[in-house]
């Protein structure tokens, strides 16, 4: 499966590329493991090395809390996780000597480190009002997450010929079942 959507711009990209390194459909993860993680770092310009079982947990549900965070169904159940991500990993905003706003890590480098910076992309794209155009695709057996460069802003699959062709399949098989 092909995704024809163009990656997020800038900073989302990284938030993009987290999240679809699970692809849900194909039932693959990049992060399966350890091993797989690092690779999978390394191939994103991330000389972490391997993450201990720790790191990897804490990679592994940081992904899946941003993935729900940008689902927004209830924007309450990932506001609690996102903050016990935030106190465990982010020093506090401050400025740098440039003068710009920035969401320093308590501990730079390390996947710690790595997920801090992901923190202040999502704090910072939401505060500017980007991050709704990241969204999850609605099949609920994709979850592919993809940016919504429609005028609308209104995509709700990762594509129409894979899960919007799908959805339209099912809803044309309802309304036409025998009953």
């Amino acid at each position: 499966m092909v995704h024809a959507r163009s990656g997020a711009p800038g900073e989302l990209g990284a938030l993009e590329n987290l999240c679809n390194s699970a692809r849900l459909l194909r039932t693959e993860d990049a992060l399966i493991t350890p091993a797989s993680t690092a690779a999978w770092l390394r191939e994103h310009g991330l000389e972490l090395g391997e993450p201990n079982r720790e790191e990897h947990e804490l990679l592994l549900a940081f992904r899946e809390t941003v993935r729900d965070h940008l689902a927004g169904a209830d924007p309450a159940a990932s506001a609690a996780p996102l903050n016990r991500f935030a106190e465990s990993t982010v020093a506090g905003v401050r400025w740098s000597d440039s003068g710009e706003p920035e969401v320093p890590p308590k501990k730079p480098g390390g996947v710690e480190g790595y997920v801090a910076s992901l923190l202040g992309i999502l704090f910072t794209a939401g505060l500017l009002g980007e991050l709704e155009r990241l969204k999850v695709c609605r099949n609920p057996d994709c979850r592919y997450v993809f940016y919504d460069r429609s005028p609308g802003r209104n995509s709700v699959w990762c594509s129409m010929d894979i899960c919007g062709a799908r959805h339209k399949m099912r809803t044309y098989r309802s309304r036409h079942a025998r009953p």
